[in-house]
């Protein structure tokens, strides 16, 4: 049998699909250009989200991308692309016999299942329970109450995947010489799957409880959308893997199955990222202007627990901030990320107004009392903005 996906339905193929249509009286559609099609739309479509990755990461410290949690989300992107290196192996869409990829358990277990399914779902679990702890508890966005779930939940984890490594293939996940393909036996889909709808029905139990809050940046209806994009995905997975376990030697079933998988992904993942990427691309020092106004507009930044004492100064540190002129904060004012549970204190900063003015640079004092001199007194109320 052949090695290698083709766009056309090589001997092999035929010869695989004539032989098990005679054994079983199953229909199978040889795998040829749909299947390579596929394979090459996702391939492309990761390596624009690696872009994307690394372009969030460079720019991780602009306060838009900041409160999305960019590395979160990288981790994302990097565990949905091993999932998919699972999934083109466990549906079938290229040939096994004579490569790697008839390692069915390595494949379709630990790189789809393990580092693929059940990391996704520890990930995006760890950004709802943030958004809860931040939100609702009032906790930050870190500490062993946050991880201690997740640490548990991954051993769990790590116990079944050793059990199902010391289990006889036969009685786990096999290689079925005949069809070509990779099967598991009915008991470790159920572990499996009851493993994921466990974790996720938690999940929409804590979206629930994060549903009512205001926030400025669409943190709840993200988790709720979130939640209902899994919940359809795990749903036809369930559906597609009992109603029709033979769905692999179909090409519309075994394309469908995947493209659920990978379009949700997809779509969630954009929805969370979309509008930070593209105006810190396009409209990077106007958005983070309109981003910090809605902040305190709605009143949150405690939430977001941004601090500024000054609103004169402040103004001018949001303006050098978005230019990339200074990355520091005056004395007084603080930006703790929520959701990276980083806290950055400021630091004195230097007015270039002056420097151009041929003066020395002055420091923070100086110039608070020199803006004091010259301009009306602020209200006695504090402002908080990045």
């Amino acid at each position: 049998m052949g090695n290698s996906i083709s766009f056309s339905v090589t001997s092999s193929e035929q010869l695989r699909a004539s032989l098990v249509e005679a054994l079983t009286g199953l229909h199978v559609d040889p795998r040829g250009r749909g299947d390579a099609i596929m394979i090459i739309f996702f391939t492309a479509l990761y390596a624009l989200d690696l872009v994307a990755v690394v372009y969030i990461l460079y720019n991780r410290n602009y306060p838009p991308l900041r409160c999305k949690s960019p590395i979160l989300m990288a981790g994302i992107i990097v565990f949905a692309i091993l999932w998919l290196v699972g999934d083109i192996q466990v549906n079938g869409h290229v040939p096994l016999l004579g490569t790697p990829w008839n390692s069915c358990r390595a494949f379709g277990f630990w790189i789809s299942v393990v580092l693929g399914i059940c990391t996704l779902t520890v990930l995006l679990a760890l950004r709802t329970l943030g958004i809860m702890r931040v939100f609702i508890m009032g906790k930050p966005f870190r500490g062993l109450g946050l991880y201690l779930p997740f640490v548990a939940y991954a051993i769990g984890i790590v116990i079944v995947a050793a059990v199902v490594q010391a289990l006889p293939a036969e009685k786990t996940m096999f290689y079925v010489e005949v069809a070509d393909v990779c099967d598991c036996t009915k008991g470790l889909f159920a572990v499996v799957l009851a493993l994921i709808w466990i974790a996720w029905i938690v999940v929409a139990v804590l979206s629930w409880r994060v549903r009512t809050i205001k926030s400025s940046f669409n943190e709840a209806r993200e988790a709720a959308i979130g939640c209902f994009i899994v919940f359809s995905v795990l749903t036809a997975a369930t559906v597609m893997h009992y109603a029709l376990p033979s769905y692999v030697l179909s090409l519309r079933h075994r394309i469908i199955t995947t493209c659920i998988d990978h379009v949700a992904t997809h779509i969630y993942w954009w929805m969370i990222m979309g509008v930070p990427i593209f105006n810190c691309l396009f409209r990077r020092e106007r958005y983070l202007r309109e981003w910090t106004h809605k902040l305190m507009t709605d009143g949150l930044e405690e939430q977001y627990d941004v601090v500024a004492t000054n609103t004169s100064v402040n103004d001018t540190l949001v303006e050098r901030h978005s230019k990339g002129f200074s990355r520091e904060a005056p004395p007084g004012a603080h930006y703790n990320d929520p959701h990276l549970g980083a806290n950055h204190l400021g630091t004195p900063i230097t007015d270039s107004a002056n420097r151009d003015q041929g003066g020395d640079p002055i420091s923070w004092p100086q110039f608070a009392e020199q803006k004091q001199a010259t301009e009306p007194q602020p209200s006695k109320r504090r402002f908080r903005r990045w």
